[in-house]
């Protein structure tokens, strides 16, 4: 009886044993749900702040890129404003150009005479006098 008295008590034992590993799996399986759900809430808040911050460098870009434009814009203008400025003071400085028109001027002296024919002064284009007028005049 005493074999069996000891099986008994080993066996009491091992159950005994059981039980509590069987605890402590309950206990580790609670704390694991725990840990996937405040995984799964820390991804949800990852992938949000991840939106969000996505959002932010957009609009950052966005504004940036205004800025720069204002500043293209502003400089295209200064530099416009100077190069009107140079060329009015350009314009100033320089006398004004006079486009001159050639008059034709009244020939006194006969062209020469080709095959040796000579010209009237009708001909050649000189003065006219009109004899009338010199008298009467």
């Amino acid at each position: 009886m005493a074999g069996l008295a000891r099986c008994q008590r080993q066996a009491e034992e091992v159950t005994e044993l059981m039980r509590q590993n069987l605890e402590r799996a309950m206990e580790r399986e609670g704390h694991l749900e725990r840990l996937q759900s405040r995984a799964q809430d820390l991804r949800q808040a990852s992938e949000a702040f991840t939106r969000s911050t996505r959002a932010v460098t957009r609009r950052q870009r966005r504004g940036q890129r205004r800025w720069l434009l204002v500043a293209l814009g502003l400089g295209l203008f200064l530099l416009l404003l100077l190069l009107g400025l140079g060329l009015a003071l350009a314009l100033a400085r320089s006398p004004p150009a006079t486009a001159t028109v050639p008059t034709p001027q009244a020939r006194t002296e006969p062209p020469p005479q080709h095959r040796g024919d000579p010209l009237t002064t009708e001909q050649w284009g000189g003065p006219t006098i009109n004899k009338q007028q010199d008298l009467f005049g």
